[in-house]
């Protein structure tokens, strides 16, 4: 096992997560499915507090999965072995990716103020992993309102939150604002995770890792193994 076991002393701080990510990023779904399964690692620690910053991969466009994926990849990995490589890692994470269901790539800055509306009365992972699932797992359009309001109704969101889902406006410049300053701290990417504002882990990453990064950041005063890697 490569993991180890985080000891938390009484009065040490709530683990604050700010994780960057987008709904339609494969790798996005990864890394939250992997952070939660470092957290296991923390023993006596309180619940963490996780904010979502939700950034979007695109706009409205027509553009393929398959297309915007190969656009992603180095020069050389095939879009084939890729959704091979994900499902694999998905299965040991309980995430069934279904590719061949994927069409378009969907605007996400819909369902992202879905999960803003429903951070506000504590229900955001529900609606984040809601979400996350119809996506990879039954490939419906989560760029549709319709689909994102019976999501909302699926995760039994409080009325008075689909209500304000219901009209496109509410929230809507808080998302746009909330990207714009993203993208003004040169942030392009996903998902990056930033661990009590003190450790920052860019890109889809292993237990280990985070584990690492997780005792980096709480106990900043331990001298550091040199065969550790560094964390940006």
């Amino acid at each position: 096992m490569d993991t180890q076991l985080l000891q938390i002393s009484r009065g040490t701080p709530t683990v604050e997560l700010d994780l960057i990510a987008d709904l339609a990023c494969p790798w996005s779904f990864l890394g939250k499915r992997t952070l939660e399964r470092a957290l296991t690692s923390l023993q006596g620690a309180p619940q963490p507090l996780l904010r979502w910053h939700g950034l979007a991969l695109a706009g409205p466009s027509t553009v393929t999965w398959q297309d915007h994926l190969s656009g992603r990849l180095p020069r050389g990995t095939s879009v084939e072995a890729t959704h091979s490589a994900l499902q694999q890692a998905g299965r040991e994470l309980g995430i069934t990716f279904d590719f061949a269901r994927l069409q378009r790539l969907p605007d996400t800055r819909d369902a992202h103020r879905l999960v803003l509306l429903a951070a506000r009365t504590g229900h955001q992972n529900e609606v984040i992993e809601a979400l996350f699932s119809a996506f990879f797992e039954q490939g419906r359009d989560i760029a549709d309102h319709a689909v994102l309001a019976e999501l909302a109704a699926q995760c039994q969101l409080e009325p008075e939150i689909q209500q304000a889902f219901a009209d496109p406006a509410v929230a809507r410049e808080d998302i746009a604002t909330e990207e714009r300053r993203m993208r003004g701290m040169g942030i392009s990417g996903v998902p990056n995770v930033l661990i009590n504002g003190r450790v920052l882990v860019p890109g889809a990453v292993d237990v280990a890792t985070y584990v690492q990064a997780l005792d980096q950041a709480l106990f900043p005063e331990l001298p550091r193994e040199s065969d550790k890697r560094h964390l940006h």
